[in-house]
Order: structure tokens, then sequence, then C-alpha cells
């Protein structure tokens, strides 16, 4: 590959053009430039699911960047310094979240208990009914019905965060008044 020619020049000339501040420079250069990245990205990133999660931070990794190019210097060797970084730190942050999952080979079934206490459920019901609604919904999407954060939260209209506020607050009166009423 030959960092001289008229492309890398061309390439050159449209960041030093992107870093004054001309956006129709940016998008031409991102065009340009952009499967050149995901072919760099795809040759480095061997797990097919992670390609396009990498290619991403990649991108978003070159539009950070573009303030530290130097315009007297090649393209070529800033940008793929760049790009390097890009995928060294996306394939370590994946590594992170994979070696935190749990791997199961099946999903453990719920052990039922062999006798339920209906005090206990009644008093449940009654703890339940005496929290505030928008924190009872909460504890009931999450708890009762089993549903991930995101779309309880959905279904709320509420932000993540905002629902798993109400639903700290919920757990911590449920167990005060259990507690209590032992």
């Amino acid at each position: 590959m030959d960092f001289n020619d008229e492309k890398w020049r061309s390439w050159s000339g449209l960041m030093a053009l992107v870093q004054e501040g001309d956006m129709e420079a940016y998008a031409k250069l991102l065009s340009e430039v952009s499967p050149l990245v995901f072919n760099y990205v795809r040759k480095r990133v061997y797990h097919p699911a992670q390609v396009e999660d990498a290619y991403q931070d990649a991108l978003l990794k070159f539009h950070r960047a573009r303030h530290t190019y130097q315009p007297d210097r090649p393209f070529a060797p800033w940008l793929f310094t760049v790009l390097r970084h890009a995928v060294w730190g996306s394939l370590k942050k994946r590594r992170k979240v994979t070696e935190q999952e749990l791997q199961l080979q099946a999903v453990p079934e719920r052990p039922v208990p062999e006798k339920e206490d209906p005090s206990l459920s009644v008093r449940l019901q009654d703890a339940l009914s005496s929290l505030p609604e928008k924190t009872r919904q909460a504890v009931e999407l999450l708890k009762l019905r089993g549903m991930d954060a995101r779309s309880a939260a959905r279904e709320l209209g509420i932000s993540e965060v905002a629902l798993r506020v109400r639903a700290h607050r919920g757990y911590v009166q449920l167990r005060q008044r259990l507690t209590r009423d032992n």
C-alpha cells in the first residue's frame, strides 16, 4: 500500500478541512475511509459477532481523535495508530464483559417450595399494597413478572435509572415492613 499516493494526500487535505470545521469534508472523508476502516477491523477481530461493535468503536475513536492529526504529517500512520488503539480497546472491553458472564449449559430451574406458607403470601401482598403506586409497579414488574429493567422502564415510560431507584426503595420498604411484622 503506497501511503504517498493521491488518495492518501486527498484524505490528509480533507482531514485538515475537518479540523477547520468543514462538515462536508468530514462527511466525504468518512464515506471514503469507512470501507478501509471496516476491512482493517474485520481482519483483526476474529469473532464475527464483535466486528460491527469494534467497527463502531473505531469510528468513534476516529471522531474523538480527529483534533490530534497534524496536517504536515502523513495521514496513514496517524489513522492506523488510531484504529489499532480502537480495536485493542474494543477487544479489551468485550473480553472484560465475557469474563464476567456466567457460562451455563442449561438454565437451572427455580426450586419450587414443597409447601408454601400462606401467611407469608398474605403478608407479602399486604406489604406490596402498602407501597406507593409507582414504587409498587417497579417491584412488581421486576420481581413478580420477571421483566428486565429496560422493558420494565419502557412500559412505565421512565428511564432505567429511575426504575432501579424506585425498585430499590420498594425493596427497602418491603424488608422493613416484613421484618417489623415478625
